[in-house]
């Protein structure tokens, strides 16, 4: 099978620093793929480079705790606050029994046809923004049946084939109960297959921005490179030029990284080639 990797470089269009610094990353031969926040302040820039430059892969980084909704809050209610915000990830999992579903799939889909109208092209993948959308299968369920909607697209699964060696460490980033996750990973996992859609073998997160600064360095990552397993893996990143992602951008800069994934004959690749 071979090891083969996408480097995905999340939030493109987040904030001013998220789009040149993913730029520099692709032109530099390193990041492969991105994930696109298209109700960003700077997702206009962010779809002109992707309009015009269609070997960067990219998908819908879809959102519900961040900035305002694509559609009308009028159409969307139970997601937003009184200002027209989207609530925080906290207040959403307090509001689960409140939060209306088909509200949350319009606006999803909202969220990609932007994308597809303003990038030229379909996504390569959709995964969701923060940790926030995973807890709750009917939420996630929604990504799964849009991905199906969209072309059967891959969906990024957080829950990986090493999820029986991972479920301690996810659980105590998100304060969860090691054996909830443990289930709750089984169940995603087979969730996507039930749906039919493609997913990375491995989601490696150990690296970018919510962790500590020992881990967002060049030296880590070649640790990460030489012990990556057969199969397809993704890399997390969330680079960018102000100073909290600016550690991301010059560990994945560093030509010791592009060296060692040569070296190790790590194909690099998108979910487009999944």
């Amino acid at each position: 099978m071979g090891k083969r990797l996408i480097i995905n470089a999340d939030d493109f269009g987040y904030a001013e620093g998220s789009v040149p610094a993913i730029i520099e990353l692709y032109e530099a031969g390193v990041v492969t793929s991105t994930t696109a926040l298209v109700n960003q302040p700077h997702w206009p820039e962010a779809a002109a480079y992707l309009r015009e430059h269609p070997g960067l892969g990219a998908g819908v980084h879809l959102v519900m705790n961040e900035g305002r909704p694509i559609l009308p809050v009028e159409r969307v209610p139970s997601l937003v606050d009184g200002v027209g915000q989207f609530r925080d990830g906290n207040a959403l999992l307090r509001r689960y029994g409140r939060l209306r579903s088909a509200q949350l799939q319009a606006e999803w889909r909202a969220q990609i046809e932007k994308f597809v109208a303003e990038a030229g092209r379909r996504p390569d993948h959709l995964d969701l923004h923060c940790h926030y959308p995973y807890v709750f299968p009917s939420w996630f369920r929604i990504t799964l049946k849009l991905a199906q909607e969209y072309g059967r697209i891959p969906v990024r699964t957080p829950f990986d084939d090493a999820l029986e060696r991972k479920a301690e460490g996810l659980a105590a980033g998100v304060g969860f109960p090691t054996w909830l996750v443990r289930w709750q990973g089984r169940r995603y996992q087979r969730m996507v297959a039930q749906y039919g859609l493609k997913r990375a073998n491995y989601f490696e997160s150990s690296f970018s921005l919510f962790v500590p600064d020992e881990r967002r360095t060049a030296e880590y990552l070649l640790g990460l490179l030489d012990a990556l397993p057969d199969g397809v893996t993704e890399l997390l990143a969330h680079p960018g030029t102000e100073v909290w992602r600016d550690k991301d951008r010059r560990a994945l800069l560093d030509p010791r990284v592009k060296a060692r994934i040569d070296e190790l004959g790590i194909e690099l690749i998108t979910y487009g080639d999944l």
